[in-house]
């Protein structure tokens, strides 16, 4: 596994930003954000490089400072099962945090990675000098785990028309009358997430499409307009 560190060029101005943009450390003052600094090892990977994988000691938690991460498993089988997209200024690799433990998926640049990671050791200590953080990372993590439970219930349970309505109308904003929503990942990746193929998804969004249910208004977003 390359684990580089970031170039000048490649992460120009790592130092200054690395932070400030996650919402995980929202609630600390300009001087904590600077402690926080010194504990940071910087770290690039190249688009498809494996950032972890399983079985692997986790040791660390990766911010994403720019770039896109895909977090998925394996079946016995070798079929791909996508968990979730990591976008920028979002964090991965917390499930090991509170014991050592082992990574239990694949985490892949999706595109030209920089990273922000904090050792695992280092990120408990700051958990109990500023509480507002767990708070914020407890947060995240229950929204997380309840997105993993529907994830599962929609793949047992759902037909590949279902899955896909319910999966466009967790996107959408509920205030909206017809709102547009953005999926931020390619088909194959949606498929992947949904448990189906990259046929399947064209196909339903075809004739979604054609029973005048949504509509694609640009590459990648989609309008919702009768979802009764």
């Amino acid at each position: 596994m390359k684990n580089n560190p970031c170039t000048p060029h490649e992460c120009k101005g790592k130092e200054q930003f690395c932070l400030s943009n996650v919402p995980l450390f929202q609630s600390l003052t300009t001087e904590q954000m600077k402690k926080i600094h010194l504990l940071i090892h910087h770290k690039y990977y190249s688009q498809g490089e494996t950032i972890y994988r399983p079985f692997e000691t986790a040791d660390s938690l990766y911010m994403l400072k720019s770039g896109k991460i895909r977090i998925y498993r394996l079946s016995d089988t070798g079929k791909e099962q996508l968990i979730r997209m990591v976008d920028q200024n979002e964090f991965t690799g917390e499930l090991a945090l509170f014991k050592k433990g082992i990574y239990e998926a694949f985490a892949q640049a999706l595109t030209d990675c920089c990273i922000c990671a904090i050792k695992h050791e280092d990120f408990r200590e700051l958990l109990l000098q500023y509480p507002k953080i767990s708070i914020e990372m407890l947060s995240t993590i229950s929204q997380r785990l309840g997105a993993s439970e529907q994830q599962t219930a929609w793949a047992t349970t759902e037909t590949v028309r279902d899955r896909l309505l319910h999966f466009l109308i967790s996107l959408a904003d509920s205030t909206q009358d017809e709102p547009i929503v953005e999926l931020k990942m390619a088909k194959k990746d949606l498929a992947s997430y949904l448990g189906t193929t990259s046929e399947s998804v064209s196909r339903e969004l075809a004739r979604l499409e054609r029973e005048t249910i949504i509509k694609e208004v640009a590459y990648g977003k989609i309008k919702l307009l009768a979802l009764s």
